[in-house]
Parts: C-alpha cells; structure tokens; sequence
C-alpha cells in the first residue's frame, strides 16, 4: 500500500467516524485521524493542511469515490474528437467530474458544450474506468464513465479549459492525459463495431 492509499484509507475512516459516531471519545480520535491525515496530504500537494481540511470537512455522509464522464465522439472516418487541456497541454476526449443533481448523462451533455460548443445525444455506457490513489497523481479514488456520443448540433469551438479542439487519428496523439489514451482505444474499437 502507498503512502497516497495509507491517506485516503485514514480519510475516509475519519469522516465515516466523524459522520456516525456519537462517542465524545471516538470523536476526538477521529478528529485528530483527520487532521493528521490532512497534514500529510498537504505535505503531497500544493495545499496548505488548513485547506485540504477544509474540503475534506466540506463532504458529508458516507466517503465515496468521485465520478468523472467521458465522451466518444467519432467523424465518419473514425477520428475521435480530442481537447487539448490548457491546465497541462495534454489531449484527451471531452471530460469532467459528474455534478450533483445530474444524471451521468446530464454531466457529459454539459462537459461536451463547455469544452467543444457541441450538443450531444448521449449514447451506451462503453466503459468504466477506475483510479486509485496516487494514479497520474490523484490523491482519491475515482470511476469514470464513458459515453459513446452523436452531434445533434452547436458549433465545434474552444473554450478556457481547451486550446485545441478537433477530430484526430489518435495515432497522431503523444501526449495523452491521465489514461485517456485507453479512452480513446476503446472508443475507437466501439466505433468499429459500430460500423460493422
């Protein structure tokens, strides 16, 4: 086990503790659990421990991992539709967390027009992704969801979070984000079922 793995386990322990336990004892603990795991997180990243607390207390109820949607959008010749990411320069399919008050489907139709200007119909679920703790750096564990895709409208365009956005051979791509390179395998070997 990571040090990354150590950290969210101790996590979820504390705020699951803190969210159920009624014992002004326990409590304590769990607070102390959170504070110290919080400090370690800090020690990781960028935040200082006071705001890395601060969002962890900012979850309520049960600690589950967060959601996250990709969308597979293929031209006639089989190009995928990529983003090339402002925050890392990186190329990956339309992508983002799942929000509360959405259904999957919801979140990938508002991802696909914020980042490409597209409107999407929101087709087969064609895989489920899974990240650990400490994978491409993330400090949770985190499923994402990818939707296969068809344009019903709007106008291909980039956004603040995009510098590029298009249709590509994704053998023309050498600098995937994340493991978005799976992505786009699969989504090109969706589509050529698809097709057949």
């Amino acid at each position: 086990m990571s040090i990354i793995e150590l950290l969210e386990e101790l996590r979820a322990i504390a705020q699951l503790g803190l969210n159920y336990s009624k014992d002004i004892y326990d409590r304590d603990r769990y607070e102390r659990l959170l504070t110290l795991a919080s400090a370690q997180y800090s020690a990781l990243s960028s935040l200082p421990s006071s705001e890395v607390e601060k969002r962890f207390r900012a979850e309520l109820g049960y600690i589950t991992p967060k959601i996250g949607v990709s969308a597979a959008i293929l031209n006639d010749q089989g190009e995928l539709l990529l983003v090339q990411r402002t925050d890392d320069s990186t190329w990956c399919l339309p992508c983002g967390w799942a929000e509360v008050r959405e259904t999957p489907q919801q979140s990938m139709k508002r991802e696909v027009q914020e980042e490409t200007g597209l409107l999407v119909e929101v087709g087969s679920l064609i895989r489920l992704g899974c990240r650990m703790p400490g994978d491409f750096g993330q400090p949770h564990t985190t499923y994402h969801l990818q939707f296969y895709c068809t344009v019903v409208g709007g106008t291909l365009q980039e956004s603040h979070e995009t510098t590029n956005v298009g249709y590509y051979d994704i053998s023309s791509i050498n600098k995937w984000h994340a493991d978005h390179q799976i992505d786009a395998e699969a989504a090109h070997q969706y589509w050529g079922l698809l097709k057949k």
